[in-house]
């Protein structure tokens, strides 16, 4: 039986090693200025017989971090035939997929005592793709074999865990992950290498600290390490300044470092991934520019799926819930509930308050439904400190669903709805956020994106402490640090840092 010709295309190193050195993902990533090495490339344990999947959204490297895994196994496996890629846009059903993979183990697979490794890229384009793999389990052809699979929608995380009981591997950890844009420490260390060689040679946050170093803060103490970080406040502020723009997405930040500017086709692209994932979930493109105009008029009050159908031709609630959960699946954006402090569970009849994944989405949509010229629009928009403020809360919201996933003891089924909420006083104080912490505890969080930090805005958290008993607090400032009522204020980008 020979050896299917689009197979041997998408595994040019078949025939020679050193070809992956050409791969245009490859290429771009070392002629580009942004360098980003995910940490989760090392999360994955490739001696196993594991079924893993990657998610995240599309444009932000999973298919550069497949490619950088599979040059790095080249150089390791005894012969290179034992690594697979395929790309599943042209796959249309479940049998297709067990025909294509079947035709690699059947005809290429050159020994199945050694492991095999198959990586296959955009999972979410097969329809019903779990019945292939558990087929494939099932006839026992993936003894021996690791595999990953990468796709954009977190739907397909939940119906791996319903349709493939039992057949993921012995797992001593998650086998569903997920690559975000770089968080603001990510972008730091990749973009300010010098940077990065002093804080990691004077060890100021090393991983294994950061926790330690919040829990410091949130009891109202300021540990050494927050000091010693404080003499890079000026690189760390204007780092953070060009994040509001490029948000954590190394394509843009590359285009941004090099020429000043992000081109338009770019935006371009990022939109249409969006619209790309709305279709096939069959969603309508005048109803995704309503709903969204409606959550920008809106950002950064809580508000109700009725009050978001205001204005809009969409006539249900239900209908507005659908298309804001398809955009949190597709990790556009994310939302968080009240906090029920008597419970301790979040308040779903309540109003929510939705946030963006990452500023450069925010951007580039809030320009498309304005039909404006989105780099003119970003800078226009951040000139404003009101709107970086309500910018910075969303940065801040998801580097907490990160870190709130780092503490939570129930990895496999990590909710972070579950997790992170936001609170409001009788008094009508609010805290932007409450998360969760590893023991059960929770720990507010305050935004106040000036330098002039009031007494009265501490009494959010004096409040939510007087509720809820907790002894924690942190508020965060432009680029204030301070320690008064027992409650730290530190600036933004330092407590980035630390997640």
């Amino acid at each position: 039986m020979g050896i299917a010709i689009d197979l041997v295309d998408q595994n040019p190193w078949w025939k020679k090693r050193e070809v992956i050195g050409q791969d245009k993902h490859l290429t771009e990533l070392e002629k580009s200025s942004v360098k980003w090495q995910p940490r989760i490339r090392y999360k994955f344990n490739l001696g196993k017989d594991i079924v893993y999947t990657l998610r995240g959204p599309r444009q932000v490297g999973k298919t550069t971090l497949l490619k950088s895994m599979i040059r790095d196994l080249l150089g390791k496996v005894p012969d290179p035939r034992l690594i697979f890629y395929y790309t599943c846009d042209l796959i249309d059903n479940p049998k297709e997929l067990v025909g294509t993979v079947n035709s690699y183990l059947d005809s290429t697979r050159p020994d199945r005592k050694k492991r095999a490794y198959l990586f296959l890229d955009e999972i979410s384009s097969v329809r019903d793709w779990q019945k292939a793999i558990k087929h494939l389990s099932d006839t026992g052809k993936l003894t021996n074999t690791t595999i990953i699979l990468t796709g954009s929608h977190t739907l397909d995380i939940k119906k791996a865990y319903e349709k493939l009981p039992g057949r993921r591997g012995i797992l001593d950890d998650v086998p569903d992950k997920i690559l975000l844009p770089m968080k603001f420490v990510e972008y730091v260390e990749t973009i300010n290498q010098d940077l990065q060689k002093t804080l990691s040679k004077q060890q100021i946050i090393a991983s294994g600290r950061r926790i330690k170093l919040l829990q410091e803060l949130s009891k109202g103490n300021v540990p050494k390490e927050i000091k010693e970080l404080s003499l890079y406040s000026k690189d760390l502020e204007l780092l953070f300044n060009s994040y509001l723009m490029t948000g954590g997405i190394p394509r843009v930040t590359d285009e941004y470092l090099r020429t000043g500017k992000i081109s338009e086709g770019i935006y371009r692209t990022y939109i249409d991934v969006v619209l790309g994932d709305l279709a096939r979930w069959n969603k309508k493109e005048t109803y995704l520019r309503q709903i969204l105009r409606r959550i920008f008029i809106t950002a950064g009050n809580p508000v109700s799926w009725n009050t978001l159908k205001d204005d809009t031709d969409v006539s249900s609630h239900n209908t507005i819930a659908e298309y804001i959960d398809t955009l949190k699946d597709s990790f556009v954006l994310y939302y968080v509930s009240f906090y029920d402090i008597a419970r301790k569970l979040p308040s779903y009849q309540k109003n929510k308050k939705i946030h963006f994944y990452d500023p450069f989405f925010f951007h580039a949509l809030r320009a498309w439904i304005g039909g404006q010229d989105p780099f003119v629009a970003s800078i226009e928009f951040l000139k404003d400190s009101q709107n970086v403020g309500m910018l910075t809360e969303s940065i801040v919201g998801s580097h907490l669903i990160r870190l709130a996933f780092c503490l939570s003891q129930q990895k496999q089924l990590f909710d972070y709805e579950n997790s992170l909420f936001y609170w409001k006083s009788s008094k009508d104080r609010e805290i932007d956020f409450v998360i969760k912490l590893g023991d059960n505890s929770v720990l507010p969080i305050e935004i106040k994106y000036q330098s002039s930090i009031l007494k009265s805005d501490r009494y959010g958290i004096i409040d939510f402490k007087k509720s809820s008993g907790t002894n924690k607090g942190i508020l965060l400032s432009k680029d204030k640090t301070e320690v008064k009522a027992g409650i730290v204020t530190i600036p933004i980008w330092i407590f980035l840092m630390l997640i």
